[in-house]
């Protein structure tokens, strides 16, 4: 890599505020990634029912369905506190678990709860950390901005699950829950030194929050892009997401035959690939037809989840991951860019919360795919999420054709 082409893959890391935040999404993804596969494991060793392991992955997610209100909280107040407040709550609650587990009283019901409050939390997370790059970087930083967040989340993708499946292995569920929460510590230590990052009329008190909602809801009806955008998040996160959030630990055991520490190599190669496209479209100075790479994107993600269906052997399985997860930051990546890029600041928080709900598809996703897993196969579930996303993804290209041909 040239001089030129490493100080653009760097430009982010100019800003000081970017850096402190780049850091403590950093630990918080490594505390997050561990503890998916630390509790993923105990849940189907303790069930051995790939249904209640999708049960858990959805309940990861149960912020999103108050993702607009997150979303309008996002617009009026400061977003420090916000970040703070969120990761001091994934802190508390690993805290807990850890507690259950040195005492030897953990169960899956505590499992099922404690991801049940985390994931309230994840959701608002998710959405105050992509609506701050904007307010820290400037426009022509916002593609490395975004790109660079995305890199430092699937680095610790690949050390997270690694870390965690050889702890678990080797030293049980305790040890592996402390070091979950002295990373969770960390990523709080670190939002603790953000400066202020009021959001613009958080001071005022403005319309109510379902006339807030409403607005962004004619926003998005008005731009058909952004309208497209949010329909294609809806769909990966139906189809594409399972398989690294539910279905490879059941296809790490049934299929290839694999313990905790060949679900942590598995999880890590899914996250190296997706690193390789993430550090690829930081360096690149613009996308002239980011909905164009969406689109294809989304195509490969499937096409790629369609041969893992078919594969048996673990070594193989390793690199067809891996290429899925090139596929899948390709097309996120470039969707969050597009989506931030697109939209106009004043309601920026707003349609943030809507991209969010649209990660609804996921615990949708998790328990058919959990359902399918278990009633007949975890390979006939994955040929079905990719075929429904195959036709999916076409059909909403070519309906709202503005997104393919859409330039920057």
């Amino acid at each position: 890599m040239n001089l030129g082409a490493a100080s653009r893959f760097l430009t982010a890391f100019s800003f000081r505020e970017f850096r402190l935040l780049w850091i403590s999404d950093s630990f918080v993804a490594c505390a997050e990634q561990m503890e998916f596969v630390v509790l993923a494991w105990y849940v189907l060793q303790e069930t051995d029912s790939p249904l209640l392991l999708g049960v858990y992955g959805a309940l990861r997610f149960t912020g999103t369905l108050f993702s607009p209100l997150y979303g309008v909280l996002v617009d009026r107040y400061d977003r420090r506190k916000l970040i703070i407040s969120t990761r001091t709550l994934f802190f508390a609650n690993s805290s807990v678990l850890l507690a259950l587990a040195l005492g030897d009283v953990l169960s899956v019901w505590h499992v099922f709860m404690f991801a049940g409050v985390a994931g309230m939390g994840r959701a608002f997370d998710t959405i105050v950390r992509q609506t701050v790059i904007p307010d820290i970087v400037p426009a022509s930083g916002l593609m490395n901005g975004v790109a660079l967040t995305r890199t430092g989340r699937d680095i610790m993708q690949i050390v997270g699950p690694v870390s965690g499946g050889y702890l678990l292995s080797a030293w049980g569920i305790s040890v592996s829950y402390v070091a979950v929460v002295g990373l969770y510590a960390v990523g709080v230590a670190f939002a603790l030194n953000l400066k202020s990052l009021m959001a613009a009329g958080s001071m005022t008190r403005g319309p109510s929050m379902v006339a807030n909602i409403r607005e962004a809801l004619g926003y998005v009806r008005r731009n058909e892009v952004i309208l497209a955008l949010l329909l294609m998040a809806f769909l990966v996160n139906l189809t594409g997401f399972p398989l690294n959030q539910g279905l490879i630990p059941v296809l790490a055991r049934d299929v290839l035959g694999s313990g905790a520490t060949g679900l942590g190599q598995l999880l890590g190669a899914y996250a190296a690939g997706s690193m390789l496209g993430s550090v690829t479209l930081a360096g690149l100075p613009i996308i002239h037809r980011p909905g164009r790479m969406i689109v294809l994107g989304a195509l490969g993600w499937h096409g790629a989840m369609l041969l893992v269906a078919f594969s048996s052997w673990f070594v193989p399985s390793l690199g067809l991951l891996a290429l899925t997860g090139v596929s899948q930051s390709v097309a996120m990546v470039t969707m969050s860019m597009a989506i931030l890029s697109a939209t106009s600041p004043e309601v920026r928080g707003r349609v943030m919360g809507l991209r969010s709900l649209a990660v609804y598809g996921l615990p949708i996703g998790l328990l058919l795919s959990g359902a399918l897993a278990d009633g007949l196969s975890v390979e006939f579930a994955l040929i079905v999420n990719a075929t429904i996303g195959l036709v999916f993804a076409t059909g909403i290209a070519v309906v709202l054709s503005e997104l393919w041909r859409r330039d920057r």
